[in-house]
């Protein structure tokens, strides 16, 4: 029961200081998950985060991903409602004060603060799961590759995605 309450908590923490999107929060999230609480490896989590953006749906699928490899099905429920429930309810309340004429100014000073905030949570989470990346002169390569195609706009996401899985793909077979 202690480790449900964990991961719920631990995960309504995440919800409620998550600006700029799921993957912004990923940096806290896994210090959060692989060094305070120690539930799963960082490549566990780097795993956890790539199944979650693969799979249709929301983007915070890896949060049950954890959940559950932590305490099975109840973990998952539990890591979901953190994740999920305290932002709905807090919109829920905001989107009344929105939806009037004139809203109040520290709603409008808010949101055009959170536009650099995100560019470095961005950041930041590009980092915190390509760390392992850097001493792989492949996976550099590849990331720069479909960095360069999608900033020149050749190719769209969805085939940019496709190309880097069959590099990768290739890759392992060469090495095997």
């Amino acid at each position: 029961m202690q480790v449900l309450l964990e991961l719920f908590f631990t995960f309504a923490y995440l919800d409620i200081i998550s600006i700029g999107g799921a993957i912004a929060m990923v940096p806290e999230m896994e210090r959060q998950v692989v060094l305070v609480h120690g539930w799963i490896s960082h490549q566990a989590f780097v795993d956890a985060v790539a199944l979650g953006l693969l799979v249709p749906g929301p983007n915070m699928l890896h949060v049950l991903h954890i959940g559950n490899q932590v305490a099975g099905w109840q973990g998952a429920l539990a890591s979901g409602l953190g994740m999920f429930v305290p932002t709905s309810l807090l919109l829920a309340s905001v989107a009344s004060l929105v939806g009037k004429p004139h809203p109040p100014i520290w709603i409008k000073r808010f949101h055009a603060a959170c536009g650099s905030v995100t560019i470095g949570l961005m950041a930041a989470a590009a980092w915190s799961l390509g760390q392992n990346m850097v001493s792989n002169i492949f996976y550099l390569i590849v990331c720069f590759l479909v960095a360069l195609l999608n900033a020149r706009r050749l190719l769209d996401p969805a085939r940019l995605i496709i190309l880097a899985a069959a590099l990768g793909v290739l890759h392992a077979l060469i090495l095997a």
